[in-house]
């Protein structure tokens, strides 16, 4: 068995051709990777994003999401990834109960994008209300200005999409 800096130095280039597009070889070397260190977390995170984004099969994203979180629990972009696949795949209660978990739990966690993405639920829900205020909270620790921008244009479309009363329960805040 090669040594697990070969393998770290792998997923380095796994992940630049994931950048690059190249999808396909980037899947074959993190297969490689796992068949020789299947507890590798970033390497799970990876693939469950191959499977998700460019496979749409999302039963195995999630089965990679959850070990990547398992083998490498402190490592936050699976946590986030898996909210992703979550909401778009219609499981709000779990992607709810999701991020209610890793913000209590991870340290590192990226309270302005889940903050987005219960907006984003409520918003799928019709409560515009809720949309309104988590993307209002999200801008609150946000450092990216585009992120913020995209915070602001949300908040204006649930707006938009309030009822007269809605609009002035916001305004009575």
């Amino acid at each position: 068995m090669e040594s697990l800096s070969f393998y770290e130095n792998q997923f380095i280039k796994a992940d630049s051709l994931i950048s690059e597009g190249n999808s396909a070889d980037a899947k074959e070397l993190l297969e490689e990777i796992l068949s020789q260190y299947p507890d590798f977390g970033k390497a799970h995170n990876h693939l469950g994003w191959i499977y998700y984004n460019k496979l749409s099969d999302y039963e195995r994203g999630i089965y990679h999401y959850k070990l990547a979180m398992k083998f490498d629990p402190k490592y936050a972009a699976p946590y986030l990834n898996y909210t992703y696949l979550l909401i778009d795949i219609g499981r709000y209660t779990e992607a709810k109960e999701h991020i209610k978990f890793t913000i209590a739990n991870l340290e590192n966690a990226d309270n302005s994008s889940y903050n987005s993405e219960l907006g984003r639920m409520a918003e799928y829900e019709n409560d515009y209300t809720a949309a309104y205020n988590y993307y209002k909270e999200a801008t609150k620790n946000a450092l990216n200005p585009n992120f913020i921008d995209n915070m602001k244009a949300n908040m204006k479309r649930v707006k938009d999409k309030m009822s007269i009363f809605e609009k002035l329960k916001l305004k009575l805040k």
